[in-house]
């Protein structure tokens, strides 16, 4: 039971304004007409009004947020508690970590508060694995929303086909896929190792179309036939070319001596195509190198292990900088190194 100013349905439109005014409008409670009236809900008694106890709808509100959605739904606050808040959303899937077993119970529960959040989102799946494999991919599960986990991320205005489940592809990436995109001079050849679905070619291409020519190459064959219809999708045939195959095999024996600026977004091998990298540059050219290190003082000990490893190819090595990029675990992180060498 509330309370509701009565007024005749010519007057609602000025008295709600009012009452707004006077801050006593219950923004919890639906208008309702009955008739040639309208009760309009109130959180008081308001003076030079007929007021009723009556009986009013619910008004639906968007929750602020997933644990204000958790709430909503009853979900005690030590299981709130435990629910991480940081998850990817791909396209229209979000894709999260249940890190306690007690949240397991509860995945469809917090899978349809996520959809209510983020009205984009139309199917949500939880990570059941670790990544693994020579093609990086995470297996994960639908727990609520459509079956189906192709999708179409847009980034940077470009759009990206894929299926989470079948190839490897982080969002997390963005800023850095824009911060190298930005260092592109004009005229320059990229090349771009494990490319995946074609998020650095096509972020290149698409923010320096001064670019000459950026190249992509990808071992998994799901992600290759991603990357080619993303090149179509984005009308980028002219800037753009995909190459299926091995780094070690396509990099030296396609593109040697023609590359400006490599890029490996692949942490956990790229020191060991460092020599690939060099082969396909020119005289002199940019390495864009992502790797994981040691917390603290692990990064610069990573730096110079790289350091090392170049000076075995090239004849001089310049360490332009490198930074964090995320974390990895609680003792490692993902780092990338900005590097210039002269062969």
């Amino acid at each position: 039971m509330g309370s509701a100013v009565v007024v005749k349905k010519e007057e609602a439109e000025s008295t709600i304004k009012r009452l707004k005014k006077l801050g006593v409008f219950d923004t919890t409670k639906k208008v309702v007409k009955k008739g040639d009236f309208v009760y309009i809900p109130v959180t008081k008694t308001v003076e030079g009004f007929k007021v009723v106890d009556i009986d009013l709808p619910e008004r639906y509100t968007k929750p602020r947020d997933l644990k204000d959605a958790l709430r909503r739904k009853g979900v005690p606050e030590d299981v709130i508690s435990l629910v991480t808040t940081s998850f990817d959303i791909v396209g229209h899937v979000a894709i999260i970590e249940l890190r306690h077993r007690v949240l397991e119970k509860w995945k469809n529960v917090i899978a349809q508060a996520i959809m209510e959040v983020h009205k984009n989102v139309k199917t949500v799946a939880v990570k059941s694995g670790v990544t693994q494999g020579v093609f990086r991919v995470r297996p994960i599960t639908v727990v609520a929303g459509k079956e189906s986990l192709e999708t179409v991320h847009i980034e940077h205005g470009v759009k990206m086909k894929l299926d989470p489940s079948k190839v490897y592809f982080s969002v997390r990436h963005s800023y850095e896929r824009k911060r190298i995109a930005e260092l592109v001079k004009s005229g320059e050849v990229v090349g771009v190792f494990f490319a995946g679905v074609g998020p650095y070619p096509l972020v290149i291409a698409k923010l320096r179309p001064s670019v000459r020519l950026v190249y992509g190459i990808e071992l998994n064959p799901y992600a290759w036939r991603y990357m080619v219809e993303n090149i179509r999708l984005n009308g980028m045939e002219n800037k753009v070319i995909a190459i299926r195959g091995d780094v070690k095999d396509v990099a030296p024996r396609m593109f040697k001596n023609t590359t400006d600026r490599v890029v490996m977004p692949l942490p956990k091998d790229a020191g060991s195509f460092l020599k690939e990298a060099v082969e396909v540059l020119r005289e002199k050219g940019y390495i864009h190198m992502y790797t994981f290190a040691e917390k603290g003082e692990g990064m610069k000990r990573e730096v110079e292990k790289v350091e090392e490893t170049l000076g075995q190819f090239v004849k001089k090595v310049e360490v332009l900088g490198f930074r964090k990029v995320a974390d990895y675990s609680p003792s490692k992180v993902k780092m990338v190194i900005d590097l210039y060498v002269v062969k």
